[in-house]
């Protein structure tokens, strides 16, 4: 029942009791006292129940609130986030990214400049109403890259002593691995003077040629990839053993992407 409703009848019931008291006071009759106290307690029940009724009108309606605002509040989080990373000078362009099929969308960041010896690549999320750093590289450093597949899986690539293709998916705001392929420099070398090389897929050691068939079987099942660089964002399909960059996209400013949000917000 209505809160509205409620007061409606109690207006009414009110409004019975004074005509009553009208009535009996314009008589020459004395007033019988019997239906008095009846009537006030019929009024004191039906205050009772109705406040019985309010009280679960208000507290069904007080949840709708908070079911809106946990909808929306990775939207408050990556505000925070945005300005925090421009002001300190961590990043300044941005993007948001449909990466697993939750419905909060990742949130992309990179710095404009050349490496300079400090991540400057990003993907977050929101998980339990923090901000979750999901992936960080120095892209365009020692082979280090980071991509991602809207097949919920974000790609990261580099290492020190020959490479590494790494695969997480998002699993309960937590980056989860699912594929590995690897190439390691042994420091030897072998009789022409070449370095060695090992190679292992999912942490087991397997040949040259079997290395590089699973790794290509995995990324041309899973593209195209949309790569993110200082300088922009990149689609990218897999063909011929190797990426090809289709389409090149440019970053939001941190005013670009504070409008999408408010977009995003007055959807709500």
């Amino acid at each position: 029942m209505h809160l509205r409703t409620i007061i409606g009848k109690i207006t009414a019931l009110t409004l019975s009791v004074t005509l009553v008291l009208s009535f009996a006071a314009c008589g020459e009759e004395a007033v019988e006292p019997a239906p008095v106290p009846e009537q006030e307690k019929v009024e004191e029940s039906t205050d009772e129940e109705s406040y019985e009724e309010a009280d679960v009108e208000e507290d069904y309606e007080e949840e709708e609130p908070e079911e809106a605002v946990e909808e929306v509040n990775y939207i408050t989080i990556y505000r925070d986030l945005v300005n925090e990373m421009a002001d300190s000078g961590v990043a300044n362009q941005f993007m948001l990214a449909v990466i697993d099929d939750d419905e909060i969308p990742e949130l992309l960041a990179s710095h404009s400049e050349e490496p300079y010896g400090q991540d400057n690549t990003f993907i977050y999320t929101v998980h339990n109403d923090e901000p979750v750093l999901l992936a960080s590289v120095i892209a365009g450093q020692d082979g280090a890259s980071l991509s991602y597949s809207e097949n919920n899986l974000i790609r990261q690539t580099g290492s020190l002593s020959g490479m590494a293709d790494v695969y997480f998916k998002i699993a309960d705001g937590q980056p989860e691995e699912v594929f590995r392929a690897e190439m390691f420099n042994t420091f030897e070398t072998d009789e022409d003077g070449d370095e060695v090389f090992a190679f292992s897929v999912n942490d087991q050691e397997v040949s040259e040629d079997e290395y590089e068939k699973q790794l290509a079987e995995f990324n041309a099942d899973n593209a195209p990839f949309v790569g993110l660089d200082y300088d922009g964002l990149s689609i990218m399909e897999f063909e011929n053993g190797q990426f090809e960059v289709m389409h090149q996209m440019a970053w939001w400013t941190a005013e670009d992407t504070m409008d999408m949000l408010d977009s995003y917000e007055k959807e709500y």
